[in-house]
């Protein structure tokens, strides 16, 4: 009675409250008190909640396309316990809306962390889950309406959330000092930052930090797997279907479409300097930023390559706080990356999510353009010679086909799976695993609670689509997302499944330390023996195999023909 008058009252929006619970929910921060609530587990235990800490100080007016700065103090008992803000974007073109009760708004760089355990009441410190959204940098949150962590609240970890600037606001650059760049990225790493740093108080343990994030979070995972400034901060990590080695994953002409945006704002302006285009841009609200739209005008053959301009970018050497300064490949070949546990994998058919939003004609536009002028289906980062290029593409090609795209639409299914998420992601792998231990999975389950099973069949061409093992991890799609029982018990025991390996990686930097009768007491290889790639098939069943996709082919391929600086792969 006395905690539910004490919830009663926080849900009133208000600060004070007389139960014994209260004062267990009482975090000291650095910056000042925050006071959580009580939520409930899928299994119906109790873990805290504490939502929308500010991590950094809102990034508006003059701090607008400024690095994070620290969060300002506060004197008052912060309220902690829901999700209201998400960064700016553009509710018309993201590919899932924003909750209506919800603020899309630039003060919005804010973080949650849920703990099974009421913090500072044991000495046990727990393993730390660091969440990084998806959304293809332009849209998205970490908020609890979008990642539900309370069936990670049943394995004994904590997870952290975050938002981070999205769009324009969060990746667009000058490509000098001016607005330098990757400021998405840089709050990533501030929120990382303030989760080392504060994690204990919360009762985690800021040396078993797992990095985590899928698509455009996984990139970003990436990328800070990548960066030296994690290192001594992390772990493992995470990454599911996504990688900073993908060509699709940043963009080497961002001042061009840094002028391209503010002279679409401004009809009058025509400067190529760098202070009045920031000029130009503090003069607009952040509504006329978010929601002013540009034509990408670079690489455009592959659908996915046209939807995004603002990505993250390689920053000049010497730029204070840069997340990125050399190559991404390169990184990973010389082996200055991250070197400890890592786990990454991909869904057996990432297309079929984007190609469902492609109109008939519009598919139709992209095989012909691929029909039509071959040479367009490697794309420019790989950086192939000029005269080798059109031997290289034809080669390519017919690792998918012999046939015409048009005529093969199973092939260029695959094609845009493999070449957009699976080969680079199981490169990454491949080179992380010459100095740490790793691991590769396919998530090829296809069940009710993955959302996606009204799909149109795709003769030659698997069937789990981009995103689908998310809803195995944080709750199922289509409004029983806390209705896990009425799913099939295939589907319930595939979750199950899902949450143990990914929990055991994190809690022992291993998905299968020991065999688990609910995994069929199979044990996970790591990814290389000799010449062969293993991985785990996740399926109805758990089964190791070796060689996914046309890896082997593709990477034979690329790695005759791609030369130096070498960016993706």
């Amino acid at each position: 009675m006395c905690r539910s008058y004490a919830l009663v009252l926080l849900l009133a929006g208000y600060c004070f409250c007389y139960s014994p619970l209260c004062d267990q929910l009482l975090v000291t921060l650095p910056e000042g008190q925050i006071r959580g609530h009580v939520l409930e587990s899928q299994d119906g235990k109790d873990f805290f909640a504490f939502q929308e800490i500010p991590y950094a100080a809102p990034p508006v007016g003059k701090n607008r396309f400024k690095d994070p700065l620290p969060p300002v103090p506060w004197t008052e008992i912060r309220n902690a316990t829901q999700n209201k803000k998400v960064c700016m974007q553009n509710n018309a073109t993201a590919l899932t809306s924003v909750p209506e009760d919800m603020e899309i708004t630039e003060d919005c760089l804010y973080i949650n962390v849920y703990t099974p355990r009421v913090p500072l009441t044991t000495h046990e410190y727990l393993p730390v889950l660091f969440w990084i959204h998806a959304g293809g940098y332009f849209y998205g949150s970490g908020a609890l309406q979008y990642y539900d962590p309370k069936y990670f609240m049943d394995y004994d970890i904590i997870v952290v959330t975050m938002n981070y600037r999205l769009g324009p606001l969060g990746f667009l650059t000058t490509g000098d000092n001016v607005i330098p760049g990757n400021l998405g990225l840089k709050d990533t790493f501030q929120a990382l930052k303030w989760t080392y740093d504060n994690i204990n108080l919360f009762g985690g343990d800021k040396n078993k930090i797992t990095v985590m994030g899928e698509s455009a979070g996984s990139t970003t995972a990436g990328f800070m797997h990548l960066s030296k400034r994690t290192h001594g901060m992390v772990a493992g990590y995470i990454l599911e279907s996504g990688t900073p080695i993908s060509p699709y994953a940043f963009q080497s002409n961002a001042r061009h479409y840094a002028f391209k945006l503010a002279k679409a704002l401004d009809s009058t302006f025509t400067s190529e300097d760098s202070n009045q285009l920031l000029d130009t841009l503090l003069s607009k609200t952040a509504e006329e930023i978010t929601d002013t739209a540009i034509t990408n005008d670079g690489y455009t053959a592959n659908p996915l390559g046209a939807l995004v301009i603002w990505l993250p970018i390689i920053e000049k050497k010497g730029t204070p706080n840069a997340i990125i300064t050399e190559p991404m490949y390169e990184i990973l070949n010389n082996g200055g990356f991250n070197a400890v546990p890592f786990m990454t994998g991909f869904t057996s058919e990432e297309s079929l999510f984007f190609l469902r939003y492609l109109p008939a004609a519009n598919l139709q536009f992209f095989k012909e353009l691929l029909d039509n002028n071959t040479q367009l289906i490697l794309h420019p980062a790989l950086n192939i010679d000029p005269a080798a290029l059109p031997e290289a593409a034809k080669e390519y090609k017919e690792i998918f086909t012999t046939k015409t795209f048009v005529e093969d639409n199973g092939a260029y299914t695959r094609y845009i799976t493999e070449d957009v998420f699976s080969t680079p992601n199981i490169k990454h792998a491949e080179l992380s695993s010459h100095k740490a231990t790793t691991y590769l999975y396919e998530f090829a389950y296809k069940g009710k609670m993955g959302g996606l099973m009204n799909l149109p069949y795709t003769a030659g061409a698997d069937d789990v689509a981009h995103t689908e093992e998310l809803h195995y991890l944080f709750g199922g799609r289509e409004g029983v997302r806390d209705s896990i029982k009425l799913y099939p018990k295939e589907d319930q025991l595939t979750m199950k499944r899902m949450l143990t390996l990914w929990t055991n990686f994190i809690k022992y930097q291993n998905p299968t330390p020991t065999k688990e009768a609910i995994l069929d007491n199979k044990i996970w290889p790591c990814i290389v023996c000799g010449n062969k790639i293993n991985y785990l098939s996740i399926n109805k069943t758990l089964e190791a195999r070796i060689d996914p996709k046309s890896y082997k082919k593709a990477n034979k391929l690329l790695e005759k023909y791609h030369k130096p600086p070498y960016y993706v792969f």
